[in-house]
């Protein structure tokens, strides 16, 4: 048997596999091919393609339709079966690996994603935690709620007792984040009750409780009841409050 001969029967093998093969040993074996016997023209490697060279005008054109069955290729082995889709968010967008979702109430990162029959399965993980999110196909996922922070720099999360930084000292506690057009919106309640709604941007909001003259006349009445009066701390918050001119 000669090398030529050897050579057609082991190019016949690599064409009889290209269709069970993934896109990269698909083109691995024909490169390899390729080179171990330097017999193929690019007729013959045109043919695997499934172009017939001798219609095409140009080499240009012949090697514009292999990339393109390749791309083919690669998007037919990508694919999904008929009736499976990959998950999304609530606003449409694809959940990809890497990404942040919304897990029991925690940030999450997307390490991996199973499908079954009936629906998918996303592993989730985080430095204290994994789990699996399950959901049928067509059911959202929602994305972590928006990373706020206070005037301080501190993040504000949902059930946080927060203030405005006007000096205002009435608790508030954050009821919802919102993002408005991009731009995070805190909602708050007053006093624990739905009394009065306030939507404020979280620049405006402090975790710190405002000072006033009204608490620290209640701070400097406890301070001495328990014989404990800081006079230079006291003294500070004094001028502060008359510097900022705060009212009785």
């Amino acid at each position: 048997m000669g090398v030529i001969e050897a050579s057609d029967r082991a190019w016949k093998g690599v064409q009889m596999k290209s269709e069970k093969q993934g896109v990269s040993a698909w083109l691995r074996g024909l490169v390899d091919e390729c080179g171990v016997s330097g017999t193929r023209s690019c007729l013959d490697i045109a043919e695997v393609f499934g172009i017939d060279c001798k219609h095409e005008k140009t080499c240009r054109d012949c090697i514009a339709k292999m990339m393109t069955a390749i791309a083919d290729r690669i998007d037919a082995e990508r694919a999904l079966p008929e009736g499976v889709e990959w998950p999304r968010f609530e606003d449409g967008g694809l959940v990809r690996i890497g990404d942040e979702l919304e897990f029991e109430g925690k940030t999450m990162l997307v390490c991996d994603a199973t499908f079954y029959a009936d629906g998918w399965a996303l592993w989730c993980d985080r430095e204290d935690m994994s789990g699996r999110l399950h959901g049928s196909y067509g059911e959202r996922v929602k994305r972590p709620a928006p990373k706020v922070l206070d005037a301080d720099g501190v993040p504000i999360k949902v059930g946080d007792v927060v203030y405005f930084v006007d000096g205002d000292a009435r608790p508030l506690t954050v009821e919802r984040i919102d993002a408005n057009g991009g731009e995070p919106a805190v909602d708050l309640v007053y006093a624990g009750q739905i009394l009065r709604w306030y939507s404020a941007n979280p620049e405006k909001l402090t975790h710190e409780r405002p000072d006033s003259w009204r608490l620290w006349g209640e701070d400097l009445d406890m301070a001495v009841k328990v014989g404990e009066v800081d006079k230079v701390g006291m003294m500070r918050r004094a001028k502060a409050l008359a510097k900022a001119g705060e009212g009785l």
